[in-house]
């Protein structure tokens, strides 16, 4: 049986790797959802198993089967970007998803 996890990434690639560990992908979202603003500076969560992303939210779908490292490359070069500089979460999602279509 597969376990997934909820990692929590930043703009920069960076993430975090949350501990429990679920059965079920919408447990897994339930988590995350519940998370609150402890995750203020790592805004993306994503379902993953091992180290691929299994799921994604809205605008970030296209990530799924992507290894992580994959993922943070992406992040890291939009971020470094300077008309990416300050955007609001909505925004840089939607920038990733142009990139990754």
């Amino acid at each position: 049986m597969k376990h997934y996890q909820i990692i929590c990434m930043s703009f920069d690639g960076e993430f975090q790797r949350e501990r429990p560990e679920f059965e079920t992908i919408d447990d897994a979202w339930e988590y995350s959802n519940d998370l609150g603003s402890k995750w203020f500076f790592y805004p993306f969560h994503f379902v993953v198993t091992g180290n691929t992303i299994t799921d994604a939210p809205e605008l970030l779908e296209n990530l799924k089967r992507k290894q992580i490292k994959t993922v943070q490359k992406i992040f890291k070069q939009l971020s470094e970007a300077p008309e990416m500089q300050g955007v609001e979460v909505d925004e840089f999602a939607f920038s990733v998803h142009l990139l990754t279509i």
